[in-house]
Protein backbone atom coordinates (compact mmCIF):
# COMPACT_ATOMS: atom_id res chain seq x y z
CA UNK A 1 0.00 0.00 0.00
CA UNK A 2 2.62 2.41 0.52
CA UNK A 3 4.53 1.83 -2.32
CA UNK A 4 1.11 1.96 -4.33
CA UNK A 5 0.17 5.78 -2.33
CA UNK A 6 3.77 7.12 -3.10
CA UNK A 7 3.08 5.76 -7.19
CA UNK A 8 0.26 7.71 -7.38
CA UNK A 9 -2.19 4.75 -7.42
CA UNK A 10 -4.45 5.38 -4.25
CA UNK A 11 -7.03 3.65 -5.30
CA UNK A 12 -5.24 0.59 -5.61
CA UNK A 13 -3.66 1.25 -2.17
CA UNK A 14 -6.72 1.40 -0.14
CA UNK A 15 -7.82 -1.58 -1.62
CA UNK A 16 -5.90 -3.50 -0.66
CA UNK A 17 -5.36 -1.64 2.63
CA UNK A 18 -9.14 -2.62 3.41
CA UNK A 19 -8.59 -6.01 2.69
CA UNK A 20 -5.76 -6.46 5.29
CA UNK A 21 -7.63 -4.69 7.85
CA UNK A 22 -10.85 -7.07 7.51
CA UNK A 23 -12.97 -4.98 5.32
CA UNK A 24 -13.23 -2.34 7.44
CA UNK A 25 -12.53 0.39 4.65
CA UNK A 26 -12.93 3.26 7.38
CA UNK A 27 -9.65 1.87 9.53
CA UNK A 28 -8.13 1.50 6.14
CA UNK A 29 -8.81 5.41 4.92
CA UNK A 30 -7.66 6.60 8.00
CA UNK A 31 -4.39 4.19 7.43
CA UNK A 32 -3.87 5.50 4.61
CA UNK A 33 -3.96 9.71 5.30
CA UNK A 34 -1.16 8.76 7.56
CA UNK A 35 1.11 7.20 4.70
CA UNK A 36 -0.22 10.32 2.61
CA UNK A 37 1.27 12.43 5.32
CA UNK A 38 4.27 10.57 6.24
CA UNK A 39 5.18 10.24 2.31
CA UNK A 40 4.92 14.21 2.36
CA UNK A 41 6.96 14.52 4.69
CA UNK A 42 9.56 12.78 3.67
CA UNK A 43 9.56 14.27 0.68
CA UNK A 44 10.17 17.97 2.21
CA UNK A 45 12.94 16.74 4.58
CA UNK A 46 14.29 14.08 2.29
CA UNK A 47 17.05 11.29 3.26
CA UNK A 48 18.38 11.69 6.75
CA UNK A 49 22.00 12.98 7.00
CA UNK A 50 24.48 11.00 9.09
CA UNK A 51 24.21 13.65 11.44
CA UNK A 52 20.71 12.68 12.10
CA UNK A 53 21.38 9.23 12.57
CA UNK A 54 22.98 9.48 15.48
CA UNK A 55 21.21 12.94 17.07
CA UNK A 56 17.68 12.11 16.47
CA UNK A 57 16.20 10.57 19.43
CA UNK A 58 14.08 8.15 16.87
CA UNK A 59 16.21 7.85 14.26
CA UNK A 60 19.01 6.56 16.75
CA UNK A 61 16.90 4.09 18.85
CA UNK A 62 15.72 2.08 16.08
CA UNK A 63 19.50 2.15 14.83
CA UNK A 64 20.77 0.78 18.27
CA UNK A 65 17.81 -1.65 18.04
CA UNK A 66 18.49 -2.72 14.91
CA UNK A 67 22.74 -3.12 15.80
CA UNK A 68 22.12 -5.22 18.61
CA UNK A 69 19.50 -7.45 16.98
CA UNK A 70 21.97 -8.24 14.26
CA UNK A 71 24.83 -8.56 16.68
CA UNK A 72 22.66 -11.19 18.93
CA UNK A 73 21.84 -13.02 15.92
CA UNK A 74 25.30 -13.90 15.16
CA UNK A 75 27.17 -13.92 18.78
CA UNK A 76 24.53 -16.98 19.25
CA UNK A 77 26.95 -19.11 17.23
CA UNK A 78 24.61 -19.47 13.82
CA UNK A 79 28.11 -18.82 11.83
CA UNK A 80 30.36 -21.18 14.08
CA UNK A 81 28.34 -24.20 13.56
CA UNK A 82 28.08 -23.50 9.86
CA UNK A 83 31.92 -22.67 9.47
CA UNK A 84 33.27 -25.40 12.11
CA UNK A 85 30.57 -27.93 13.14
CA UNK A 86 32.63 -30.22 11.08
CA UNK A 87 35.41 -29.64 12.85
CA UNK A 88 33.94 -29.82 16.32
CA UNK A 89 31.72 -33.30 15.51
CA UNK A 90 35.45 -34.36 14.18
CA UNK A 91 37.22 -33.66 17.98
CA UNK A 92 34.14 -35.24 19.67
CA UNK A 93 34.93 -38.09 17.53
CA UNK A 94 31.25 -38.24 15.73
CA UNK A 95 31.57 -38.84 12.09
CA UNK A 96 29.34 -39.93 9.08
CA UNK A 97 27.02 -38.67 7.05
CA UNK A 98 24.20 -37.77 9.44
CA UNK A 99 26.63 -35.12 11.67
CA UNK A 100 27.05 -33.78 8.05
CA UNK A 101 24.05 -32.95 6.29
CA UNK A 102 21.59 -32.90 9.58
CA UNK A 103 21.97 -29.55 10.51
CA UNK A 104 22.04 -27.70 7.40
CA UNK A 105 18.90 -29.52 6.33
CA UNK A 106 17.12 -29.09 9.26
CA UNK A 107 18.31 -25.29 9.32
CA UNK A 108 16.67 -25.16 5.92
CA UNK A 109 13.51 -26.63 7.42
CA UNK A 110 13.38 -24.19 10.49
CA UNK A 111 13.45 -21.10 7.76
CA UNK A 112 10.65 -22.94 5.40
CA UNK A 113 8.70 -23.18 8.61
CA UNK A 114 9.21 -19.80 10.62
CA UNK A 115 8.93 -17.82 7.58
CA UNK A 116 6.30 -19.35 5.27
CA UNK A 117 3.87 -20.67 8.38
CA UNK A 118 4.51 -19.44 11.81
CA UNK A 119 5.86 -15.55 11.48
CA UNK A 120 2.42 -14.09 10.86
CA UNK A 121 0.62 -16.75 13.13
CA UNK A 122 3.16 -16.88 16.60
CA UNK A 123 4.29 -13.22 15.56
CA UNK A 124 7.79 -11.80 15.66
CA UNK A 125 8.53 -10.87 19.16
CA UNK A 126 7.51 -14.71 20.18
CA UNK A 127 9.19 -16.57 17.35
CA UNK A 128 12.74 -14.48 18.32
CA UNK A 129 12.06 -15.02 22.22
CA UNK A 130 11.00 -18.50 22.18
CA UNK A 131 13.96 -19.59 19.18
CA UNK A 132 16.76 -17.69 21.15
CA UNK A 133 15.68 -19.81 24.35
CA UNK A 134 15.31 -22.84 22.44
CA UNK A 135 19.05 -22.37 21.17
CA UNK A 136 20.21 -21.87 24.24
CA UNK A 137 18.59 -24.69 25.97
CA UNK A 138 19.91 -27.72 22.81
CA UNK A 139 23.42 -25.92 23.13
CA UNK A 140 23.82 -25.86 26.81
CA UNK A 141 22.52 -29.64 26.54
CA UNK A 142 24.68 -30.29 23.76
CA UNK A 143 27.58 -28.80 25.80
CA UNK A 144 27.20 -30.58 29.26
CA UNK A 145 26.74 -34.14 27.58
CA UNK A 146 30.25 -33.77 25.98
CA UNK A 147 31.84 -32.03 28.60
CA UNK A 148 30.71 -34.82 31.01
CA UNK A 149 32.01 -37.66 28.44
CA UNK A 150 34.63 -39.93 29.97
CA UNK A 151 36.65 -39.19 27.09
CA UNK A 152 35.43 -35.71 25.48
CA UNK A 153 37.25 -36.47 22.05
CA UNK A 154 35.26 -40.03 21.61
CA UNK A 155 32.17 -40.00 22.88
CA UNK A 156 30.09 -42.88 23.14
CA UNK A 157 27.60 -43.49 20.60
CA UNK A 158 24.77 -42.34 22.90
CA UNK A 159 26.35 -39.48 23.72
CA UNK A 160 27.51 -38.79 20.01
CA UNK A 161 23.54 -38.67 18.36
CA UNK A 162 22.54 -36.61 21.86
CA UNK A 163 25.22 -34.14 20.90
CA UNK A 164 23.79 -34.17 16.80
CA UNK A 165 20.65 -34.03 17.87
CA UNK A 166 21.35 -30.66 20.04
CA UNK A 167 23.00 -29.02 17.74
CA UNK A 168 20.49 -30.14 14.97
CA UNK A 169 17.72 -28.27 17.27
CA UNK A 170 19.76 -25.43 17.73
CA UNK A 171 19.82 -25.09 13.98
CA UNK A 172 16.35 -25.67 13.60
CA UNK A 173 15.73 -22.93 15.98
CA UNK A 174 17.86 -20.54 14.60
CA UNK A 175 16.41 -21.42 11.01
CA UNK A 176 12.71 -20.90 12.60
CA UNK A 177 13.34 -17.42 14.10
CA UNK A 178 16.62 -15.36 14.11
CA UNK A 179 17.81 -16.38 11.06
CA UNK A 180 15.35 -14.46 9.03
CA UNK A 181 13.14 -13.14 11.75
CA UNK A 182 16.15 -10.60 12.73
CA UNK A 183 16.28 -9.06 9.25
CA UNK A 184 12.35 -8.89 8.85
CA UNK A 185 12.69 -7.08 12.30
CA UNK A 186 15.02 -4.37 11.33
CA UNK A 187 13.25 -3.76 7.81
CA UNK A 188 10.02 -3.68 9.72
CA UNK A 189 11.18 -0.58 12.47
CA UNK A 190 13.46 1.52 10.37
CA UNK A 191 11.36 4.63 8.79
CA UNK A 192 12.32 5.33 4.83
CA UNK A 193 13.74 8.40 5.55
CA UNK A 194 17.10 6.56 7.73
CA UNK A 195 16.22 2.92 6.21
CA UNK A 196 18.93 2.80 3.73
CA UNK A 197 21.94 4.07 6.42
CA UNK A 198 20.26 2.43 8.94
CA UNK A 199 20.35 -1.28 7.53
CA UNK A 200 23.57 -0.56 6.00
CA UNK A 201 24.67 -0.47 9.90
CA UNK A 202 22.87 -3.61 11.28
CA UNK A 203 24.05 -5.47 8.19
CA UNK A 204 28.19 -3.90 9.18
CA UNK A 205 27.36 -5.16 12.87
CA UNK A 206 26.17 -8.09 11.84
CA UNK A 207 29.06 -9.81 9.55
CA UNK A 208 31.57 -7.74 11.65
CA UNK A 209 31.06 -9.71 14.58
CA UNK A 210 30.33 -12.82 12.23
CA UNK A 211 33.91 -12.98 10.84
CA UNK A 212 35.77 -12.41 13.97
CA UNK A 213 33.86 -15.37 15.34
CA UNK A 214 33.86 -17.42 12.59
CA UNK A 215 37.26 -16.90 11.67
CA UNK A 216 39.22 -16.57 14.48
CA UNK A 217 37.78 -17.00 17.99
CA UNK A 218 35.51 -20.43 17.27
CA UNK A 219 38.71 -22.84 16.17
CA UNK A 220 40.77 -21.28 19.01
CA UNK A 221 38.05 -22.17 21.55
CA UNK A 222 37.26 -25.90 19.48
CA UNK A 223 41.16 -26.79 19.80
CA UNK A 224 42.00 -25.20 23.12
CA UNK A 225 40.95 -25.96 26.91
CA UNK A 226 37.25 -25.21 26.32
CA UNK A 227 37.10 -28.23 23.25
CA UNK A 228 33.66 -28.86 21.45
CA UNK A 229 31.74 -29.00 24.51
CA UNK A 230 32.57 -25.78 26.23
CA UNK A 231 32.35 -23.96 22.81
CA UNK A 232 28.72 -25.44 23.12
CA UNK A 233 28.20 -24.46 26.42
CA UNK A 234 29.74 -21.01 25.78
CA UNK A 235 27.18 -20.20 22.79
CA UNK A 236 24.31 -21.52 24.49
CA UNK A 237 25.13 -19.29 27.98
CA UNK A 238 25.49 -16.39 25.15
CA UNK A 239 22.32 -17.13 24.19
CA UNK A 240 20.51 -17.28 27.33
CA UNK A 241 22.10 -14.06 27.86
CA UNK A 242 20.16 -12.64 24.97
CA UNK A 243 16.70 -13.76 26.29
CA UNK A 244 15.86 -10.96 28.28
CA UNK A 245 16.67 -8.67 25.78
CA UNK A 246 14.70 -9.92 23.35
CA UNK A 247 11.75 -9.88 25.82
CA UNK A 248 12.46 -6.50 27.51
CA UNK A 249 13.47 -4.56 24.31
CA UNK A 250 11.62 -6.35 20.57
CA UNK A 251 7.72 -5.54 20.42
CA UNK A 252 5.64 -6.98 18.53
CA UNK A 253 5.16 -5.75 14.77
CA UNK A 254 2.98 -8.21 13.28
CA UNK A 255 0.17 -6.61 12.29
CA UNK A 256 1.40 -2.91 12.63
CA UNK A 257 2.11 -0.47 9.63
CA UNK A 258 4.98 1.27 9.73
CA UNK A 259 3.02 4.81 11.24
CA UNK A 260 1.73 2.89 13.79
CA UNK A 261 5.67 1.43 14.60
CA UNK A 262 7.37 4.85 14.64
CA UNK A 263 5.80 6.27 18.00
CA UNK A 264 7.10 3.15 19.61
CA UNK A 265 10.43 3.72 19.77
CA UNK A 266 10.31 7.98 20.13
CA UNK A 267 11.51 7.57 23.66
CA UNK A 268 14.50 10.49 24.56
CA UNK A 269 14.95 10.05 28.28
CA UNK A 270 14.99 7.35 30.85
CA UNK A 271 11.75 7.65 31.81
CA UNK A 272 10.05 7.00 28.56
CA UNK A 273 12.44 4.41 28.05
CA UNK A 274 11.21 2.22 30.90
CA UNK A 275 7.71 3.27 30.05
CA UNK A 276 8.84 1.07 26.61
CA UNK A 277 10.02 -1.82 28.76
CA UNK A 278 7.16 -2.23 30.78
CA UNK A 279 5.03 -1.94 27.70
CA UNK A 280 6.78 -4.99 26.38
CA UNK A 281 6.92 -6.51 29.70
CA UNK A 282 3.05 -6.24 29.78
CA UNK A 283 2.58 -7.86 26.49
CA UNK A 284 4.20 -10.92 27.50
CA UNK A 285 6.13 -13.67 25.71
CA UNK A 286 3.14 -15.76 24.82
CA UNK A 287 3.17 -17.59 21.61
CA UNK A 288 0.92 -15.95 19.35
CA UNK A 289 -0.14 -13.46 21.90
CA UNK A 290 -1.18 -10.26 19.57
CA UNK A 291 -0.18 -7.62 22.49
CA UNK A 292 -0.70 -4.31 21.74
CA UNK A 293 -1.70 -5.32 17.81
CA UNK A 294 -5.27 -4.91 17.28
CA UNK A 295 -7.22 -8.19 16.47
CA UNK A 296 -10.15 -8.81 14.21
CA UNK A 297 -9.01 -6.06 11.29
CA UNK A 298 -9.22 -3.23 13.97
CA UNK A 299 -6.15 -0.69 14.29
CA UNK A 300 -5.25 1.50 17.59
CA UNK A 301 -4.12 4.29 15.26
CA UNK A 302 -4.72 7.20 18.69
CA UNK A 303 -1.00 6.55 19.32
CA UNK A 304 0.43 6.84 16.17
CA UNK A 305 -2.14 10.07 15.13
CA UNK A 306 -0.60 11.93 18.18
CA UNK A 307 2.81 11.38 17.42
CA UNK A 308 2.22 13.49 14.80
CA UNK A 309 4.80 11.84 12.69
CA UNK A 310 7.60 13.99 13.35
CA UNK A 311 10.69 12.21 11.55
CA UNK A 312 12.86 14.96 11.04
CA UNK A 313 13.35 16.42 14.44
CA UNK A 314 14.20 15.09 17.66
Amino acid sequence: PRFLQSAGRPEEALKILTSLRGGDEQVAKQELAMVQAELEEEKQTGSATWAEVFTNPYFRNVVVLGCFVQFFQIITGINAMVSFGGTLFERLGVTGLLSALAPALFFLLGNTIGGFFLVDRLGRRSLLIWGMAAMSLTMIVGGAVALSADDPDHLSEAAGYTVIAMVVGYMFSFGISWGFGAWLYISEIMPLRVRGKAVGLCTGMNWGPANVISAFITPVMIAGPMGPGGTLLFFGLVSAAVVPFAVLCLPETKGRSLEEITPMFRFASGTDFRSFVRGNLRAGVGMGSDAGVASKGKLDLKGASNSNLDLGSA
